[in-house]
C-alpha cells in the first residue's frame, strides 16, 4: 500500500520530507540543474519499501536508527564515470548497499537519473526471515562486516525485476505471501558465494570532516562564518576539511556553504506560506536573509546553479491566504 508520493525541488525540501525516517538527514546537490525529484514511500507487509529518484547527483547523510535494517537496491544501472557511492566507497558493479548492521551513520552519493529503492524492516523480522529461508553463516557475516554487495547471477535479476512490478502496481499486491518471497530473493542475493562485496573501511579523518562540516553548514545556514572558526567549531584541521570537501563534494568549504545557501533561497521561492512566515516579501530580501548581500551576485551564481534566474523559480503566494 502506497503511504506518501511527493515531488521535491529542493535539497532542503527532500530533508523535510524524510524527517520521519531519518530526521537529521542532509542532502547536498552536487550536480548544476534545476532539481526534480520524486519521495515515494510503500507498506508491504512488514516491510516499508522507500523509492528515491532523482534528476541531479546527490550527496545524503544521516544517523541510522538503531533497530530497522535497511538495504538499498538502485533499480537504474550506473555508469563506471558516475558511480552510486555508500560511505564514500564507490560501487564498481550493480548491487546492494547501505545494509552493514555496525554502522551508526550513513552517507551516500547517487548520480542523476537515479532510482534508489530502499528496503527497511525491524531487525527481529530480519532474523526471522533468515531461519525461515535457512540463511547461512555466510549472509550474517556479510552483514556485519561488508556494506556493498554484488548483485550476480539470476537471483539479482529476480531482485530487481519483482521491486520495479510492486513500483508498477502502485504498491497494491494481493499475495500476503509476496514479502516473504522478496526477502528470499534478498537472503538468497547474500547467499550467493560468486557474489562480490565491498567492506565498510573506517572513515578517514578527512571524509570525517567533510560530513561534519556538511551537517553544520546545513544546521546553520545563515551564519557567517571562517574557514578557522569552522576548525575550531568542528575540532578538524584545516588540511582534513578542504581536502575533505574536495574529495567528496568537488569544492571548497566556503563553496559548500554557498551551494547550502542557494538551496534554502530556492526552497523558500517555492514556498510562498514560509516566505510570508519569516515576513519576506521579495527574492532580495530572500537572498540577504541567506547571507547574499549583492544582488547581482547572488543573480549569477543562482543561474549558475539551478540554470535557471530566481524568478522563474519563485511560485506567487494565494491572495486568498494573505
Amino acid at each position: 500500500m502506497k503511504v506518501v508520493e511527493t515531488n521535491f525541488f529542493s535539497c532542503r525540501e527532500l530533508e523535510e520530507l524524510s524527517k520521519p525516517l531519518s530526521p537529521d538527514l542532509a542532502v547536498l546537490q552536487l550536480s548544476h540543474g534545476s532539481l526534480q525529484g520524486r519521495l515515494r514511500v510503500f507498506r508491504w507487509g512488514t516491510l516499508r519499501i522507500n523509492l528515491l529518484e532523482s534528476n541531479q547527483r546527490l550527496f545524503l547523510s544521516g544517523t541510522r536508527s538503531p533497530e530497522p535494517w535497511t538495504v538499498a537496491v538502485p533499480l537504474n544501472d550506473q555508469t563506471a564515470d558516475d558511480p552510486y557511492q555508500a560511505q564514500g566507497i564507490a560501487m564498481p558493479w550493480t548491487g546492494l548497499m547501505g545494509y552493514n548492521t555496525q554502522l551508526k551513520d550513513f552517507d551516500l552519493r547517487i548520480p542523476p537519473g537515479s532510482r534508489v529503492c530502499t528496503i527497511v524492516l525491524n531487525k527481529e523480522q530480519l532474523k526471522a526471515h533468515h531461519q525461515l529461508q535457512s540463511g547461512g553463516a555466510l549472509t550474517v557475516d556479510r552483514w556485519q562486516s561488508t556494506n556493498q554487495l554484488e548483485l550476480e547471477g539470476l537471483s539479482g535479476q529476480q531482485l530487481r525485476k519483482q521491486l520495479e512490478v510492486f513500483i508498477e502496481e502502485d504498491g497494491e499486491c494481493s499475495d500476503p505471501t509476496t514479502p516473504d518471497q522478496l526477502m528470499g530473493m534478498i537472503i538468497k542475493c547474500f547467499e550467493n558465494t560468486k557474489a562480490q562485496t565491498m567492506g565498510s573501511n573506517k572513515r578517514e579523518e578527512r571524509h570525517t570532516a567533510a560530513i561534519e562540516l556538511l551537517h553544520w553548514c546545513s544546521n546553520h545556514p545563515r551564519a557567517s562564518i571562517t574557514v578557522d572558526a569552522l576548525c575550531e567549531e568542528l575540532y578538524q584541521s584545516r588540511t582534513s576539511i578542504f581536502k575533505g570537501c574536495k574529495e567528496h563534494f568537488s569544492c571548497t568549504p566556503l563553496e559548500l556553504q554557498r551551494t547550502i545557501r542557494l538551496d534554502r533561497v530556492r526552497h523558500l521561492l517555492r514556498q510562498p506560506a514560509e516566505r510570508q512566515r519569516l515576513g519576506l516579501k521579495g527574492i532580495q530580501e530572500i537572498a540577504r536573509h541567506f547571507g547574499f548581500q549583492s544582488q547581482s551576485h547572488f543573480a549569477k551564481r543562482y543561474q549558475q546553479h539551478f540554470g535557471a534566474k530566481p524568478r522563474i523559480t519563485a511560485i506567487e503566494p494565494d491572495p486568498e491566504s494573505a
